[in-house]
């Protein structure tokens, strides 16, 4: 599929992985419509765009959809979900809601609306704890939190949706995404938070040892993986982790942002939450090497340094 001068959907398009893609799709000729509630993400993410329509609206409100759904589209990337696992532990029924039911609707309406392609953003938090380090798309799914269970789901339903109507999707497991537009918040994911109290010379929290490890993917990469998922056809109704294949330790990327803010943060530590318990995560990105041609280019000590220069920028 082509996306020059198609017309796509881009749900959740304001918030800071839809925001980073809605730019690069802009910039290849792309016409581009997001549904965005704006509930999590700043109204200024998104500059004006002769291509770009925005629709702000609950994507569970009926005549949202049906607003958004009398325009026709290529593709649609679903990325519209509550963020994340720590939220989703206090409040499991509004994340089966948005998640889940929210996820169903889209792919519905898609489906009806013969869309060529579905690409829905799911999350590596899926595989849960297991005695494997590098995770592999075969693995089987252990979710321990409400919100590693709703991404599952919304992968599940996916191929229902395609063995009724016929619609052709792309399934991505993103890895612990960073970089510009996602914002800092009790809920928020570490490396925001981070920067922020970190510019601020606040005390820099870990929760846990500091020995734990994620895969670390800066947004480019991911916005890149994900474009890849919608274009290629080998990747029709396919699963792919979209990482770097490498870990680092969160206290590592502690020392990291203090160094790149000069900051006189102290590091400390706290017991880890109830919820944690994955320890270490890496990703087996070869079936995406293979099948997408994706190869991450930012390490993360690069990605750090872009990072948090362009939260010193826009604070």
């Amino acid at each position: 599929m082509h996306l020059h001068a198609s017309k796509v959907l881009v749900t959740g398009g304001n918030g800071a992985i839809g925001c980073n893609l809605v730019q690069k799709l802009l910039a290849s000729g792309t016409n581009v419509t997001v549904l965005d509630d704006f509930s999590q993400s700043s109204i200024h993410n998104l500059n004006n765009h002769k291509n770009l329509k925005i629709i702000k609206g609950d994507l569970l409100n009926s005549k949202i959809l049906k607003k958004t759904f009398s325009n026709d589209f290529d593709a649609v990337f679903h990325l519209a979900a509550r963020f994340a696992n720590e939220m989703s532990v206090y409040d499991p029924v509004e994340d089966l809601r948005v998640n889940i039911e929210g996820t169903l609707k889209i792919l519905l309406e898609s489906a009806k609306k013969n869309v060529n392609r579905f690409v829905y953003t799911s999350s590596s938090s899926l595989y849960g704890q297991t005695n494997l380090i590098k995770k592999n798309e075969s693995l089987f799914p252990k979710p321990t939190t409400p919100y590693a269970v709703s991404k599952l789901s919304g992968e599940f339903y996916c191929n229902a949706i395609h063995e009724q109507y016929g619609m052709d999707y792309s399934i991505v497991r993103l890895s612990n995404s960073y970089g510009p537009y996602d914002p800092p918040g009790k809920y928020r994911n570490v490396i925001p938070n981070f920067i922020q109290s970190a510019l601020k010379n606040k005390n820099i929290v870990i929760t846990g040892t500091g020995n734990e490890t994620r895969d670390f993917t800066f947004v480019d990469d991911v916005v890149n993986g994900i474009i890849l998922a919608a274009k290629k056809p080998k990747a029709r109704n396919e699963i792919f982790n979209l990482g770097t294949g490498k870990e680092t330790k969160i206290s590592t990327i502690a020392q990291l942002i203090k160094k790149n803010t000069n900051s006189k943060s102290k590091i400390i530590f706290k017991p880890k939450r109830k919820f944690d318990h994955i320890t270490r995560r890496k990703m087996d990105i070869s079936k995406a090497k293979k099948l997408l041609g994706y190869s991450p280019k930012t390490d993360i000590k690069d990605g750090i340094f872009k990072t948090c220069e362009w939260f010193s920028q826009n604070r």
